[in-house]
């Protein structure tokens, strides 16, 4: 099954003809299965003078019977008036969706969601032409609202072995760092974030004195980012520079700030083969990443 036109023309067209949208395309769509993540949130977007969220379920919630994409509305503050909402999800055959149909969001004091649990099942999205080369694309339309310029959208997708996924960083002197302070590597970027790996050379919190705790930083974004949670999976390492026999542990999850291990390995392996010449190795090796752009 192909497309008529090249997906980054339809995400064009859609824009410029659903001005009050914003429209959230997810790539790689078979991968949220294999990292068995149930649920992807878009960014902040503006519509109708309100901040929104869009959320996904590529495979449908947990407690939903059935398999179907799940997708809600969520709003990011208090709505004071009602509004009237569609949520859909995109053909790439024909210019056509699969509709929640108009629906009222009403007024709430405090962030709430609204949506569809069953908007498509996940038959009808690959058999009907709404899932083509592992992308779909979906959204959300206010009406009854004064139309922007153009629509929004974004762009969501987990990549398996992104460029530069292994980085490395030498601690040499590793004796004159202070024990008492978290350590910091040289920034770097894999994916559209950037990064940094964090030690503390005498433990952190509950592993003070006991362990050498070690952590992933997520900090800021690069070009295009939507500023959103990154997803992530990843090894800490602390390389055996003699055996090859590395310390390894593998952390995973959705990242607002750091990832990491306080019981990372006790202190007293701290020695050769792993600190030799009072030099460390210290490293992270992602397995997958999220990237999220507008487009």
């Amino acid at each position: 099954m192909s497309r008529p036109i090249p997906i980054e023309e339809m995400v064009r067209v859609f824009k410029s003809r659903h001005r009050t949208s914003h429209l959230f395309k997810i790539d790689n769509f078979s991968l949220f299965k294999k990292y068995q993540l149930e649920k992807v949130n878009s960014s902040v977007f503006d519509l109708g003078g309100h901040k929104w969220t869009l959320l996904v379920f590529p495979n449908g919630r947990k407690n939903a019977s059935g398999h179907y994409v799940s997708i809600f509305l969520v709003s990011q503050a208090s709505v004071n008036v009602k509004i009237e909402y569609e949520l859909f999800v995109v053909s790439q055959l024909e210019q056509k969706w699969e509709s929640s149909g108009h629906r009222e969001f009403g007024i709430y004091p405090k962030p709430t969601g609204k949506g569809n649990p069953k908007l498509i099942s996940l038959v009808d999205l690959e058999r009907n032409g709404y899932l083509i080369g592992d992308s779909c694309m979906c959204g959300v339309k206010l009406h009854g609202i004064e139309p922007a310029e153009s629509g929004t959208a974004e762009c969501f997708s987990l990549i398996e072995k992104p460029l530069n996924h292994k980085v490395t960083w030498m601690m040499t002197r590793f004796s004159s760092f202070d024990p008492e302070k978290a350590h910091h590597s040289h920034e770097f970027v894999v994916g559209n974030r950037k990064w940094r790996i964090q030690v503390h050379p005498r433990g952190f919190e509950e592993e003070k004195d006991e362990s050498f705790s070690v952590y992933l930083l997520g900090e800021g974004f690069i070009n295009n980012a939507s500023k959103t949670k990154t997803y992530a999976k990843f090894k800490l390492r602390v390389l055996d520079q003699v055996n090859r026999n590395h310390v390894e542990k593998t952390c995973s999850g959705w990242l607002e700030t750091s990832k990491g291990f306080a019981d990372f390995m006790c202190l007293t392996k701290l020695v050769e083969p792993y600190l030799v010449n009072d030099k460390l190795y210290v490293g992270v090796d992602f397995e997958v990443v999220s990237v999220a752009t507008y487009c």
